[in-house]
């Protein structure tokens, strides 16, 4: 059946009020981090794919958005860039929905109606959008998640991990991003927005550490423990191996001695409910040099040709 753009290959009303999990990329995915959660939560709970813009060239320029084309047993197979919704049955609790967004280069009004009929045909009632973003933070620090919930109260231990309020930043941002406030206003459903603060200097292609804090967020909300989460593991063996970082410069153990005492202070205050949190500003040379030393560890992340073969 058709919804708006997408073709749905499922029987809507199959699933039990059922919770919408999405990530948006290559907004607000640094280090991966959306694409690696949903693909860890759609393997734990066997999703299945169910849905995808039926004409994904009315959004996508596929020459910034590359196709694929790979050898699968002998046989050519072509890969096409797509947002795709996968869906799992759940034994307790709501049913779940994983809603790989891909950012299109068009038509942005018609991709997000599309995305709101598609929440209101299968009677969704909570939409969680999870991401990532560079900020002055350390690795050798928890990283911080900061988020929004609006039509309800997240228990006190997802609050121990997240730190609720409302957004102050300003600058750039994602016409799709625009789908939150709409869920809200116009499906008066629950929402739920999180974003994992990830350290500028490091700019992994796949950040696990990131990954691991939004898993273990979602893990409070939805009774999964972080054990269930390999990622937290894989996080901790990721930054560890990165030591204090003079290894990769003499002068990053300065900067990240800074970010530490800038993030010990701020986490030793009382802060208020309203999140003032955005990323740090940084003086001129301290963010050239991180940007040469970025530069030095990695080459250009390309998301345009990747894969997003979700619970698979």
């Amino acid at each position: 059946m058709r919804i708006g753009a997408f073709q749905i290959d499922i029987d809507p009303s199959s699933l039990d009020e059922p919770h919408c999990i999405a990530s948006l990329r290559p907004w607000i995915n640094v280090g991966n981090v959306g694409r690696i959660v949903l693909r860890r939560l759609g393997r734990m709970h066997d999703a299945r794919k169910v849905g995808y813009l039926a004409r994904p060239s009315r959004f996508y320029d596929f020459t910034r958005y590359r196709p694929r084309v790979d050898l699968v047993d002998g046989e050519r197979s072509f890969y096409i860039p797509n947002t795709t919704l996968w869906a799992s049955k759940m034994e307790d609790g709501p049913d779940l929905l994983f809603l790989h967004m891909l950012e299109p280069h068009a038509f942005a009004e018609d991709f997000n109606e599309s995305v709101l009929q598609m929440l209101r045909t299968f009677g969704v009632t909570r939409y969680v959008l999870i991401g990532s973003m560079y900020d002055g933070v350390p690795h050798t620090r928890p990283l911080r998640v900061t988020g929004a919930a609006r039509g309800w109260r997240p228990g006190a231990s997802f609050e121990n991990a997240v730190k609720l309020g409302r957004s102050r930043y300003q600058g750039p941002t994602s016409f799709v991003s625009q789908l939150t406030e709409e869920v809200h206003t116009r499906l008066d459903l629950e929402t739920l927005s999180m974003i994992v603060h990830l350290p500028l200097y490091l700019k992994l292609d796949d950040d696990y550490a990131g990954a691991a804090s939004i898993l273990t967020a979602l893990g409070h909300v939805y009774g999964m423990p972080s054990r269930d989460f390999p990622e937290v593991l894989e996080g901790r063996a990721q930054y560890s191996r990165l030591g204090d970082g003079t290894d990769i410069d003499p002068r990053m153990g300065e900067i990240i001695a800074r970010f530490e005492s800038d993030y010990d202070e701020e986490m030793g205050h009382d802060m208020d409910a309203e999140d003032e949190s955005g990323p740090v500003e940084l003086l001129p040379e301290v963010e050239q040099f991180l940007q040469d030393v970025a530069r030095q560890m990695h080459s250009p992340d390309d998301e345009d040709g990747a894969d997003d073969s979700g619970g698979r």
